[in-house]
Formats: structure tokens, sequence, C-alpha cells
């Protein structure tokens, strides 16, 4: 059965102000940007390549926040926390909890503001079972790019109100009280005994996010990748903190998501 999940979580919550960027001065060290905020996107699919996170963060604490506007296709500084120009929150360890803009939660990095945003997690049986060990709660194998994408087009429409989460975030799967998340964490390198390099990494998981915007319009999320490159299958030589996802987000204020 395909199934959008409500997620309610008890986690930690790392969660620091600063200011975040979308590119860097060198390959390791981003820059503040001093642009000014863009147009709004039209109604289309954007793809975001090693937005540069906190690239300085390790497995030990919560990494510092980036604040992402998916209506403008940019990054919002954390001076703007309490707007609705933001829309997706990456904090947590090696920026993997995805937090959305609701003024109302106390949960959300937004609270107080005048955020409206909600977020869902979209799973399908038939590619679950491609990768996935639902009873055991981790991967039984590193699911192929090509199902990222399979299950980013399932998503034809935003969820109703009442069938967002709880919770104003989606976690990493099953790890520190979570339910059902984006990304698994191999803690102890369990997927490859006896490699040092392989525990405390994280895998992207083929699960889209479906996300309320802090406007009210809908859109929907994959994200691919943590590290540098976006490799499929990452160990600790590999970078964290550059994000690459793809989003369609819809303009018009429906929920129609069945966007190309």
């Amino acid at each position: 059965m395909n199934t959008i999940k409500q997620y309610y979580a008890i986690a930690w919550i790392g969660m620091s102000a600063a200011v975040f960027t979308a590119c860097s001065k060198s390959d390791d060290e981003p820059v503040t940007p001093v642009d000014p905020p863009g147009e709004e996107v039209v109604t289309g699919v954007y793809t975001v390549s090693d937005l540069a996170a906190d690239t300085s963060a390790t497995s030990s604490g919560a990494a510092t926040t980036l604040y992402y506007s998916l209506a403008r296709n940019q990054v919002v500084p954390a001076s703007q926390v309490q707007t609705n120009n933001w829309d997706i929150a990456f904090t947590g360890i090696y920026n993997s909890s995805v937090y959305v803009n609701n003024g109302q939660s106390q949960y959300s990095p937004g609270y107080g503001g005048p955020g409206r945003g909600a977020i869902a997690l979209a799973m399908y049986a038939d590619i679950e079972a491609q990768y996935y060990d639902a009873a055991g709660h981790r991967l039984a194998s590193i699911p192929v790019r090509t199902l990222f994408d399979q299950a980013f087009d399932r998503v034809t429409t935003a969820v109703a109100d009442d069938a967002f989460n709880g919770y104003p975030s989606v976690e990493l799967d099953y790890f520190l009280g979570t339910g059902d998340g984006w990304a698994w964490y191999d803690f102890y390198g369990v997927l490859y005994p006896g490699r040092a390099d392989k525990a405390h990494v994280a895998y992207a998981l083929p699960r889209p996010l479906i996300v309320r915007t802090a406007k009210g319009n809908y859109a929907k999320v994959v994200i691919y990748s943590l590290y540098k490159g976006a490799p499929v299958d990452p160990d600790r030589s590999h970078k964290p903190g550059y994000i690459s996802f793809k989003y369609a987000i819809q303009q018009d204020g429906s929920r129609n998501l069945d966007i190309r």
C-alpha cells in the first residue's frame, strides 16, 4: 500500500541562528549572500546541487541551520526566521532534519511568525520493497538514483491539510525517537562491517516530502544527498554539508503537483 506518512516525532532539536549561503568562495568556505531577495519563481521543477549548508558540521552535534525559500529558489538569512520568506530549514546532524515555517507550531523555527508551512512524507510500497528492510527499519541495499525520480513523479497532488504531519519536520529514519524519515543514518556502519569510513553516514531515501509553503502554496521535494557531489554510496571521505535536491512548486494555489 502506498502511504503518506504523518510524522509525530519526539526528537532532540538543535537550532542555531546564523547567516547561511548557497555558494562558496572556495570548495569548503561558504560566504554570506549579499543579493537582495529575488523574484518568486514560476510553477515548475527546479534542481539544487551542492547547496552549502554547515560544511564544518560533525556527527557529534547539530549543524547550523540553513533556511531556504522554495518560492524564490534561494537561501534566506537567519535574521528573517520569523517572516514568511523561507519555506524549509535544514538542521540537526549534517543538516538532516527538515523543518517547515509554521508560526503556530512551537517546534518550528518560524514560531511566532506568519508562516503557514506543513510537511508530509510520501512512501510507495513497491519502491520501498526494492531497497528497505521494513521489519528492521534499515536499508537492505543502497537505493539507486532512478528510484528517487520515480517516487518524485508519483506525487501528483498535495495531501489534504489534515493529512500533513502534526509535527513541523521530517527527520532521519527511526533515529533518536523518530519514525519514518527521508534518510537513514548508519551510526555503527552496519551496512559495511569492518569499514570505519562507513560509520556515521547518512543515506538519502527515495521518499519525497510534500510541503505547504510559508505562504500556503504547495511543493514536493526529493533530497538526493547531504554530501558534496551527491554520491549514491557515500562514506566519511565525502564532505558533508552540501545538500542536493529537486523540487516542484505550484504557484497558483492549487494542490496540483503533476508538474513537469
